[in-house]
């Protein structure tokens, strides 16, 4: 007897969507491994020696991405927020629950498609928020991929004939927009500016099972090289609705001086390494090159130098909260927009609290900047000459010659979830000492280095479209260009004002009499 539409089950499979890229960093990223190998945190890697991408984690920074897309901030947030995600949603990805199916989507692990893919040692250490020194015992070390190091990213996206097939495609191609517009991240440290990448273009087919055809390309495996089921026509065209709500700060700044973020000198090809002899003359022989290499230089990301989201995290986060201090905040008020970690006391009487960050600090090249060598030693402080065997010799990074007023070297993309108005004020007020030169960036800003001066500065306001303002520097002067209504001066001066006013704030405000009246001359 021949079955009839009517006798086809209900979990028979109708469609089957397939999409391929190449996911290419455009920072350095971290997926993590055992801690057995050459740093305290590894990579993970195949047995060839390979660094890949656990599907695990794949999945799970899509799901994210696509329920913080659908969801308001409670529900997103809550801990129980995956209860609330939307029945299309949690069919999409499958779950542990009792009616729960299976997940539509299968996830391949990424295998890095790179030849001798670069691998670097990024030391880091924990600092303390009060004396603002490095933490006793917090040293650690990250192996992170560089940039350029490419990825191959496999979707497949099953359809039943009991599923919605409209709404499993939307999210299908919501999911590979996220991937070509950045705002899926993957691996460890993304809110520090780890794991950004894109893939460019998706190499798509659409695989109905009802044509022999495809059944056959199916069953013999995906030939990428053939035409059978290629669509063009599967584009975001509708996606739904972006619930997120931020605000963005992106400033571009010039050195005023040198700049040094620390990194062990381990390469004798890093561009614009030149190294002298005990004359100042490079040299070229690499047998007396290897004992000339400083003892530090500015860290270096494929051979750029870079600023990694974790230093202007740390120097934003200080120096916010020395301005929040100053206007009476309390240190919670701080630490829930820049994220904590209370670590558990050995008594067991405290739990082990952790908040993430709200706030997102990209990794950034510095542009338009030459190395040069800089021999230093230590001064003995009871006799006033050299501390004997205390030469040392570093490797800043210096401004080129400046050829344009708008000529860039420092560039800040700081993002912050869900703010509050006062947050957002307290974010301006810190973005105008950088811009001024009144807070530093890198290490040794005691002497000299790291100083800034703004550009200009693009804000962003998300809530139920963007909105944005341009900030220029005019007369020295921070000036507000193109603006928004919702981000004209005037009510930028009000996101001031509400973080000067905060109601959370404690009653014993630290805050000058008269600071009303210097704000609102700065914020011209």
């Amino acid at each position: 007897m021949t079955n009839t539409t009517k006798d086809i089950p209900e979990d028979a499979i109708k469609t089957r969507l397939y999409a391929k890229g190449t996911w290419k960093l455009e920072s350095v990223a971290h997926f993590g491994g055992d801690e057995t190998g050459i740093a305290d945190m590894c990579l993970l890697r195949d047995p060839d020696g390979n660094p890949f991408i656990p599907a695990a984690s794949i999945a799970g920074a899509a799901r994210s991405y696509l329920a913080s897309t659908r969801l308001n901030w409670k529900d997103y947030s809550h801990p129980n927020g995956i209860k609330k995600e939307p029945e299309e949603l949690r069919k999409f990805f499958g779950g542990a629950g009792k009616d729960d199916t299976m997940s539509a989507l299968i996830v391949a692990d990424a295998k890095c498609v790179t030849k001798d893919a670069k691998t670097f040692i990024r030391d880091g250490v924990r600092i303390e928020r009060k004396p603002s020194i490095a933490a006793d015992g917090a040293k650690y070390d990250v192996e992170v991929v560089e940039r350029k190091t490419e990825f191959q990213l496999e979707f497949v996206c099953i359809i039943r004939k009991g599923d919605c097939k409209s709404e499993y495609k939307k999210l299908f191609l919501a999911l590979l927009h996220g991937f070509e517009n950045e705002d899926i991240r993957l691996g460890a440290r993304t809110r520090r500016g780890y794991g950004r990448g894109r893939v460019n273009n998706w190499d798509i087919r659409d695989l109905k099972m009802k044509k022999p055809q495809h059944v056959l390309a199916w069953l013999s495996g995906i030939d990428w090289n053939s035409s059978v089921g290629k669509s063009n026509k599967l584009t975001p065209t509708s996606l739904p609705k972006d619930q997120r709500k931020y605000f963005r700060i992106e400033a571009d700044f010039q050195l005023r001086t040198s700049l040094l973020i620390r990194s062990a000198s381990t390469e004798l090809d890093e561009p614009g390494m030149e190294h002298p002899d005990s004359n100042g003359n490079p040299v070229d022989n690499e047998e007396e090159v290897k004992y000339k290499l400083p003892d530090m230089v500015h860290l270096h990301s494929n051979g750029k130098p870079v600023i990694p989201g974790t230093s202007f995290a740390g120097a934003f986060r200080h120096r916010a909260t020395l301005i929040a201090k100053t206007i009476g905040w309390s240190d919670d008020n701080v630490n829930k927009m820049f994220g904590y970690v209370k670590e558990k006391k050995s008594d067991n009487t405290q739990q082990a609290d952790a908040q993430a960050s709200r706030v997102w600090i990209e990794e950034k090249l510095v542009e338009n900047v030459k190395s040069q060598w800089q021999d230093r030693v230590a001064i003995d402080r009871f006799t006033g000459g050299s501390l004997q065997s205390a030469l040392f010799n570093q490797k800043p990074v210096y401004p080129c010659p400046i050829k344009a007023k708008t000529q860039t070297n420092v560039r800040l993309r700081l993002t912050i979830e869900e703010p509050e108005k006062a947050e957002i004020g307290l974010l301006l007020l810190t973005l105008r000492d950088f811009w001024y030169g009144h807070a530093a960036l890198g290490g040794e800003a005691s002497n000299g280095r790291g100083t800034l001066q703004g550009i200009k500065a693009k804000l962003i306001y998300k809530d139920t479209h963007a909105k944005e303002c341009e900030l220029i520097a005019k007369n020295k002067h921070m000036k507000v260009k193109n603006g928004d209504a919702v981000l004209s001066a005037e009510n930028l001066q009000c996101y001031v004002n509400a973080a000067q006013n905060y109601k959370n704030r404690p009653t014993a405000s630290r805050r000058p009499a008269n600071n009303d009246k210097e704000e609102e001359t700065d914020a011209e």
